[in-house]
């Protein structure tokens, strides 16, 4: 409540212990930056000590934002930078202003905005050590000066989190990755930033209004005619995808779309045809923080320790059965017929542990489509090492081009789904289970969103890397990048094929080149070209593909 009756902290005057910030507001308010250092460095101080930090962020968690926000700028601007620890602190800064609306911040009388922590985000990110010179395609990414583009990527923190938590990432991936460029004129796609979802889920703007707000940027995109807006890129992160810009279809008709969605939304009741066009579009995987993946990962139980056969965490009403426009089986009744009849484990409302738990205690996990064909669960049963049966078969899944889906995915049709698919899944014995299992630690970590800016420290350790450990190369980004890379052997009318590592034109020409000889009949598998390892790549043995693709990173 103090944030909503306290925000500049009054009630802390002349405080007998802890931190007085009225007075700590009125010295910020009155020196100037960086003059204001000899205030804000004996402050960064007793924040250290973990008891004074919860102390001041139940008291003025709106003075913890300012002190932080300006150290970190010191840090970042001072003549040496010290760009870890300012990671370190902007992930602290994170924590406190993530589960706080931006307007209550911009109402209060501190210096800090959320405009302000949005710019120092970026600072940092536009700071971070590339690995790698500038690579094709070249991406430009749309700012602050288009005016709709900051008003529709506010809130960055507070936006960040949760399963729509990717429009947030992608943006930010971008801004600190090789492809970015600063120059429109050389670049080959722009990335247009907007947390839709987060926009109409967060109080933001109504729909009516964030319809109005996007037409409004697309007018301001000085590029987005250049190409018809073909090589504009946007991202839609939850099932209402696109509809979210209810205009879409007249305004951004051949636009690339990034959505976990690829199906219908049951609460758009008049809707025929999905946002999601497979030729034209990319599903991505929703957003999982690495403290739930962790946190699943340390539920996930050995095989012999299961005790449940199959569960399925979540709603089986109504409110979830088929799309009004479309019909068709109600799976969600179907697993309540299965509950009744005892065959599998169905709960609601659980916390977090308790939801954890039980994935991590199951040999199979139940994924149906609910209001909209993808779900959270999906990402979260690979973790818990729970096998998913997918039962939403219009969910076209992330990576598909080059994952090896069959290998730790079951998927069954919507309308079987009843005795049959339960007596399958018992007779499946539990090697097979088991290299389901295996298979799904090889592949699942393609799904993570790698931190860049939050839960970041100072520690040598890091937990995430140890449920993923090659996970700088293989993450969601990496992944995205098979979709966006350049490559010369490829033309107007070509079938455009990707392969797993294949992350630039040094490595990937070789592959397409040989492809295209051997499609249009001008190499055959002979023994000498056999050798090559680009012929090995694409024509096998797969176990010596694999022993080279390891050789090749180090393993």
């Amino acid at each position: 409540m103090r944030i909503w009756n306290d925000p500049n902290c009054e009630r802390t005057a002349n405080a007998s212990e802890g931190i007085d910030w009225d007075l700590a507001r009125y010295q910020l308010l009155q020196v100037p930056f960086p003059e204001s250092m000899a205030v804000i460095g004996p402050l960064v101080k007793q924040l250290e000590n973990p008891l004074e930090l919860d102390r001041a962020a139940l008291h003025c968690v709106f003075g913890v934002i300012s002190v932080f926000f300006f150290f970190i700028k010191y840090l970042i601007e001072t003549d040496q930078p010290h760009l870890g620890l300012a990671r370190a602190y902007l992930s602290q800064l994170d924590a406190f202003s993530s589960g706080i609306h931006p307007h209550l911040l911009d109402k209060s009388d501190w210096l800090v905005k959320d405009s302000r922590i949005n710019a120092l985000r970026r600072a940092v990110l536009t700071r971070l050590p590339k690995d790698e010179e500038s690579k094709r395609p070249r991406i430009y990414v749309y700012g602050n000066d288009v005016p709709e583009v900051q008003e529709l990527s506010q809130g960055a923190s507070f936006c960040a989190k949760g399963q729509w938590g990717m429009e947030v990432h992608i943006h930010e991936w971008l801004l600190a990755s090789p492809y970015l460029t600063r120059h429109p004129d050389e670049a080959d796609l722009f990335f247009v930033p907007a947390y839709s979802i987060c926009m109409f889920e967060g109080g933001f703007f109504p729909l009516e209004n964030l319809d109005n707000k996007y037409k409004e940027m697309l007018r301001q995109l000085r590029y987005f005619n250049r190409n018809r807006g073909r090589d504009h890129i946007f991202t839609f992160g939850s099932g209402l995808s696109a509809s979210v810009f209810r205009s879409w279809r007249t305004e951004i008709p051949e636009s690339i779309q990034l959505s976990p969605e690829t199906w219908l939304f049951n609460d758009v009741v008049d809707m025929k045809e999905p946002c999601f066009n497979t030729w034209r579009d990319i599903a991505v995987p929703g957003y999982l923080h690495r403290h739930e993946i962790i946190s699943l990962h340390q539920a996930a139980k050995p095989l012999a320790e299961r005790s449940y056969v199959a569960v399925f965490l979540g709603r089986i009403d109504s409110s979830r059965g088929p799309h009004p426009s479309q019909g068709g089986p109600d799976v969600r009744a179907a697993i309540r017929r299965l509950k009744e009849k005892g065959e599998i484990f169905v709960a609601q409302n659980l916390s977090f542990p308790e939801m954890h738990a039980v994935m991590g205690s199951a040999k199979f996990c139940f994924v149906p489509k609910g209001k909209s064909a993808w779900s959270l669960r999906f990402f979260e049963a690979l973790f818990a090492n729970c096998v998913p049966v997918i039962l939403s078969d219009f969910w076209e899944l992330p990576f598909e081009s080059f994952m090896d889906l069959p290998s730790f995915v079951i998927k069954w049709p919507m309308d079987l789904v009843g005795d049959t698919l339960m007596e399958y899944l018992k007779s499946l014995p539990d090697s097979t289970v088991q290299e389901y299992m295996d298979a799904s630690k090889a592949w699942r970590c393609w799904y993570v969103y790698p931190p860049l800016l939050h839960e970041q420290s100072m520690a040598k350790s890091d937990e995430l890397k140890e449920v993923c450990p090659g996970l700088d190369e293989e993450n969601a980004f990496q992944a995205l990048n098979a979709h966006f890379m350049g490559c010369d052997a490829f033309e107007e009318g070509d079938l455009l094929v990707t392969f797993p590592g294949c992350k630039d034109p040094a490595a990937c020409n070789p592959l397409f080149n040989l492809a295209m000889a051997y499609s249009n009949g001008s190499f055959s598998l002979s023994d000498e070209h056999r050798r090559s390892a680009a012929s090995i790549r694409l024509f096998g043995p797969p176990e010596l593909a694999a022993e080279l693709y390891r050789a090749s990173r180090g393993a």
